[in-house]
């Protein structure tokens, strides 16, 4: 099945067609007369008529092998990274190099924030943009990821009703597990991306990841 992303933050048509549905909020997805507002995985389901495939959702025990793979990797890279070039800005989205890889590691921090809390929105998932500037060298930035993922380590150990509980997100209600795969994939996105800046930066990643080291995971196939 062809799908079409259409940028509603920053393509004026594509919010003309979101104000003609009604529609205020994202992720909004399309095909015909239906309409899902929010990453409500049974009415996408239904809407695309996508079958259950595989074994289900990953793990708490899978969620942590892929955790600790793509953390390992992010920390490579970015230790690779010369210190004037953790301010360069990548072209089509004004974000710099430090940004981006401190918000690879966050996600699944705001995960286990909503968790505590309930809540998942919008704020907390650009809060980045700020808080990132806060960490000046490179080993700040791992440092921070060493400390995300051993709270991630006990979170997901304990799993069972930590991950079934569902919370209230600018995407509709969801399950913290749902958030934390969500969470999963937008690591190795972000990791996927750092390769191709570092391709523009003439710098070669040691031991990149292949694709067919978390086929598992599902990770977007569009690189932006």
């Amino acid at each position: 099945m062809e799908v079409v992303n259409r940028d509603c933050t920053n393509d004026a048509e594509a919010q003309a067609e979101l104000k003609a549905l009604g529609i205020k909020s994202l992720p909004v997805a399309v095909r015909g007369e239906n309409v899902v507002v929010g990453y409500d995985v049974d009415a996408l389901r239904e809407a695309f008529g996508i079958e259950q495939e595989g074994a289900g959702p990953l793990s708490s025990e899978k969620l942590l092998h892929y955790f600790e793979m793509v953390f390992d990797a992010l920390r490579r890279v970015i230790r690779q990274i010369p210190q004037e070039t953790l301010e360069w800005v990548s072209p089509g989205r004004p974000r710099t190099l430090r940004q981006l890889t401190w918000h690879s590691f966050e996600r699944p921090d705001l995960v286990m924030q909503a968790h505590a809390t309930g809540e998942y929105t919008e704020e907390m998932v650009r809060r980045y943009e700020t808080m990132a500037n806060d960490y000046h060298t490179t080993e700040d930035i791992c440092a921070y990821g060493d400390e995300i993922q051993a709270r991630l380590t006990d979170f997901l150990t304990d799993g069972g009703e930590a991950l079934a509980q569902k919370v209230s997100s600018y995407m509709g209600p969801i399950t913290v597990h749902e958030l934390m795969i969500l969470s999963l994939g937008h690591a190795f996105q972000h990791l996927r991306q750092t390769y191709h800046y570092f391709e523009m930066l003439e710098i070669v990643p040691e031991k990149p990841l292949q694709p067919e080291d978390y086929e598992e995971v599902p990770v977007p196939k569009d690189l932006f």
